[in-house]
């Protein structure tokens, strides 16, 4: 049976080692599922929408290396009786370090100050994930779960400085409470002046159109897009309005990324009961030494050691123009997260907790 993968995922030849033979890559801009004819098993990214597409028989596993699922037409799957996986929860750690130094560089670009209020939107394994983290750092942190809250109730933003959005996109046809536009004009007009907003979680939860609607001189509302409508066609005003924004990329550190590979080779092995051979760990790491003095200070007047997770992540860097948003996502491979950092040197047992709450990993001086 032919393995049909995207060209872009990574890893693939490190994980699919034992299926190589049957494998043949394609790009997302030019695939053509409806033309396949050999019985195979098609792996996708999320960059590629199953909706209105004619899947023919001859796709016998549908599998896609991504933890979002609204690309993929479940319903019609599931009529023809084709089986799919996802790589559920893979990219949670990436996405949580992707807020944690979004937040710090907030921080130090006093955007933000330490004692401010922050609300997560989704209590998923994301957005519970970042409220655990902040609250063990003592920031002024609530949470709220959508599937709760109507999206006419509009005080529940009210009084916070920092919002980070951890929702599935969904429609009012598919959930009683849908996420779609869940941020639009009313919400935004009810946020207080100056409240930074993360959307990390799909693009049509807010509003574009309502955002790029806003007179500034009354809601001056900041927002931070690692997602769009429209994809991968940016809207180059709304990207422009935004404090800064990053190409779908909040969930694409290294380790993310080889995980969801991982994953989607296990449900390949598990469809067609096979055991491949145990692969050995391939990424990298990088040793750096704990420099106390610094730590201190940016704990005292931070909150967090911003020093230490931009030097690992600076989402700032990552900002882009809206024409480059499809190149820079598809080959963007090479961000190292806070699980690939070791830390030596870190002699103080509060310290130790501080950082491996966050994902670094710690060792002794000598070893």
């Amino acid at each position: 049976m032919k393995i049909l993968i995207d060209k872009n995922i990574p890893y693939v030849e490190h994980f699919f080692a034992d299926h190589i033979d049957h494998i043949e890559y394609f790009s997302d801009e030019d695939f053509e599922i409806e033309s396949i004819k050999e019985d195979s098993i098609v792996v996708l990214r999320s960059t590629y929408k199953t909706h209105g597409k004619k899947i023919p028989k001859s796709v016998k596993f549908l599998c896609s290396a991504s933890t979002g699922e609204d690309h993929i037409d479940k319903q019609e799957l599931n009529k023809m009786k084709i089986p799919y996986a996802f790589s559920t929860g893979a990219n949670a750690i990436a996405v949580r370090e992707y807020i944690f130094s979004t937040t710090a560089l907030m921080l130090q670009e006093k955007k933000l100050i330490k004692t401010d209020s922050a609300l997560i939107i989704g209590c998923g394994n994301i957005g519970e994930g970042v409220y655990k983290t902040l609250k063990h750092f003592g920031f002024n942190v609530s949470s709220y779960d959508p599937y709760k809250w109507s999206t006419n109730n509009n005080e529940e933003v009210k009084g916070y400085s920092l919002i980070s959005l951890h929702v599935p996109f969904t429609t009012s046809l598919e959930s009683e409470h849908p996420t779609e536009k869940l941020f639009s004009s009313s919400k935004f007009k009810m946020c207080e002046d100056e409240t930074i907003i993360i959307n990390t979680s799909r693009g049509g939860v807010v509003s574009e159109e309502d955002f790029l609607g806003l007179d500034t001189d009354k809601h001056h509302i900041q927002l931070i897009s690692d997602v769009f409508e429209n994809e991968p066609n940016v809207n180059k005003d709304f990207l422009e309005k935004n404090l800064y924004g990053t190409p779908h990329i909040a969930g694409h550190s290294q380790y993310a990324r080889y995980q969801m590979t991982k994953m989607a080779s296990e449900h390949i092995d598990n469809f067609l009961e096979t055991n491949s051979t145990q692969k050995k760990n391939i990424l990298e790491n990088k040793i750096i030494n704990f420099n106390k003095k610094v730590f201190d200070e940016d704990i005292k007047e931070f909150g967090f050691p911003v020093s230490l997770m931009l030097d690992t992540y600076n989402p700032k860097l990552d900002h882009f123009k809206s024409t480059d948003f499809k190149k820079i996502r598809d080959n963007y491979n090479n961000r190292i997260g806070y699980s690939q950092i070791i830390v030596k040197g870190c002699e103080n047992h509060a310290d130790r907790i501080y950082l491996e709450v966050l994902g670094f990993t710690v060792q002794d001086s000598e070893k």
